[in-house]
């Protein structure tokens, strides 16, 4: 004789609710009716666990993602934080404690929720973004290169130019990428908060949280010791930057810890600042060894200055690197930096320059019609 002690699962085209609030509810069922779906609505904690592996996907209100903490629920893929309003940065919080890829709004994302309703997995990217952007990594050849700084300026000068773009600090070391552009007082979500993200992020969502610039989104690191990140993590966060933005400028440390790696391998192409002196030159060639085996394409940006004897040209024959810009030093440079203005104030400067050449070698241009 079968026992019935439980509510029976849900089909497998159906979806797990786990909610105490009734207008949440009552509006998930009725976007999962538009799809056909039947979902099992659970309202306590502890009723979770039966339904938790099986059900091809969870969708957790806010109010419950506290509770289910608690429980410390094996991670799965395909879960949702479903929150009545917009989202706050609190709520991306909850979503990583709860093992949550994505954060949508019964307000504004009801399309992606009749999508994972219907589907049962979180294909496609969350509020329709652009997608498929450009990669850049950039690393300095040497301490006090300028790559950072160069970063920076790369991604404003997009951003600038009409691309969305998103400045990613992938030096924990380096004291925050969002103090180059004038950031350090924005509120929004650092790596701290997202250094256990794992599995999916949506584009929407990540953009959603992070500071903002000038229109340009920056993840960075704060200025408290750093906490490890590993590679499932730094793949989430790129994944969903590259899903959600034209361009993506990742601020890459000279260390090879595996988050560094990880962000050199999914480049689509990493820019290697070298300034134009001998001993940089010899970094250089010790510095390319870890590149050449992470990286797929490897180019050169080349930083003269004042007392430099080397060109750029030779410098590229040295390194046996494609050239894709070479500048001067930036007047007043580190004067705007000091008082948070961003690396970009003279759009004709070297800077400038270099960032537009930069680009053109390595970013989609669009077709002429």
């Amino acid at each position: 004789m079968r026992r019935q002690t439980a509510p029976p699962l849900p089909p497998p085209a159906s979806a797990l609710v786990v909610s105490n609030n009734q207008r949440l509810v009552d509006e998930l069922r009725r976007l999962a009716a538009i799809t056909g779906c039947v979902p099992l609505v659970v309202g306590e904690a502890l009723a979770v666990r039966p339904a938790w592996a099986t059900a091809p996907v969870v969708l957790v209100g806010d109010d419950m993602a506290g509770a289910l903490s608690d429980l410390r629920l094996p991670r799965r893929h395909v879960v949702v934080l479903v929150t009545p309003s917009d989202p706050e940065p609190a709520s991306w919080r909850r979503a990583v404690e709860v093992g949550a890829q994505e954060v949508a709004s019964l307000r504004g994302d009801q399309e992606r929720l009749v999508e994972v309703l219907g589907a049962g997995h979180p294909g496609g990217r969350a509020g329709g973004g652009p997608g498929g952007g450009t990669v850049v990594a950039v690393t300095g050849a040497c301490g006090g290169a300028g790559a950072s700084v160069f970063a920076a300026a790369l991604a404003a000068t997009a951003q600038g130019g009409g691309q969305p773009s998103v400045l990613v600090d992938v030096d924990p070391w380096g004291g925050g990428a969002d103090l180059l552009v004038g950031g350090e007082n924005v509120p929004g979500l650092r790596w701290p908060d997202l250094a256990a993200t794992s599995g999916r992020i949506s584009a929407a969502s990540l953009r959603e949280v992070l500071p903002v610039v000038d229109d340009l989104a920056v993840l960075s690191w704060g200025r408290a010791e750093p906490v490890p990140v590993s590679a499932a993590s730094m793949h989430t966060v790129l994944t969903a930057a590259r899903h959600g933005h034209r361009l993506v400028v990742a601020d890459v440390g000279r260390r090879d810890d595996e988050a560094t790696v990880e962000a050199l391998a999914l480049a689509t192409s990493t820019v290697l600042v070298v300034p134009a002196h001998v001993r940089a030159v010899a970094a250089a060639r010790t510095r390319l060894g870890v590149l050449r085996r992470a990286a797929v394409d490897v180019r050169l940006v080349v930083c003269g200055s004042a007392s430099g004897r080397l060109d750029a040209d030779e410098v590229s024959a040295a390194l046996e690197l494609q050239l894709v810009a070479s500048m001067r030093p930036e007047r007043r440079l580190d004067d705007w930096l000091d008082q948070g203005l961003g690396p970009i104030r003279r759009v004709r400067g070297p800077l400038a320059r270099a960032c537009a050449a930069t680009l053109a070698a390595l970013t989609p241009q669009p077709s002429a019609t």
